[in-house]
């Protein structure tokens, strides 16, 4: 009997791999590399306006997350690292995480337990839709010349390099 449920398990999780990788990269963020980031505005969870285009020369890092999403949990002490390295933010680097669907006192509460510092806009989901969020932590780099450069859905073991040199091959970009 435990042998016919795990089968069933494998066959599930193997459908559902074939499902979501046959899914076409238009669905979902991966769609936007390439071209121009979905303008958006919003308010930080300190109560100030931001918006996207705003930031035309600079080099932003979106971070779409929830308390809730154990990877999220993970990346977000990689993301306070790199929001807080003064070299990378002299050289034009903005990082927002944006927060999607919670109310302020809960994340609010997060932050200070985690001592993360980072700005966060407060999505109310519009956003999301707008970049085709599919999962979370979706992080998004966008360039100086408003495009996005890179997508990276998901966050585990070896993730940093990664997200790490699209942040410093967009900053040697200087379009």
């Amino acid at each position: 009997m435990l042998s016919r449920i795990l089968l069933a398990s494998v066959c599930v999780l193997g459908l559902t791999f074939f499902v979501t990788s046959a899914r076409s990269a238009d669905e979902d963020t991966t769609g936007f590399e390439g071209k121009a980031a979905p303008d958006f505005s919003l308010t930080t969870l300190d109560g100030k306006p931001v918006k996207l285009s705003d930031m035309k020369g600079k080099v932003v890092v979106l971070d779409f997350w929830a308390t809730w999403c154990p990877p999220c949990r993970k990346s977000l002490p990689h993301l306070q690292k790199v929001s807080a390295d003064k070299e990378l933010a002299d050289k034009g680097l903005v990082v927002w995480a944006v927060n999607a669907r919670e109310d302020k006192e809960k994340v609010q509460k997060y932050l200070d337990d985690n001592k993360l510092t980072f700005t966060v806009p407060m999505d109310p989901g519009k956003t999301l839709t707008d970049y085709k969020v599919q999962g979370i932590p979706t992080t998004v780099i966008v360039g100086r010349d408003g495009n996005v450069k890179n997508v990276f859905v998901g966050f585990g073991e070896g993730s940093e390099k990664p997200i790490d040199d699209a942040i410093t091959a967009a900053l040697g970009d200087k379009k």
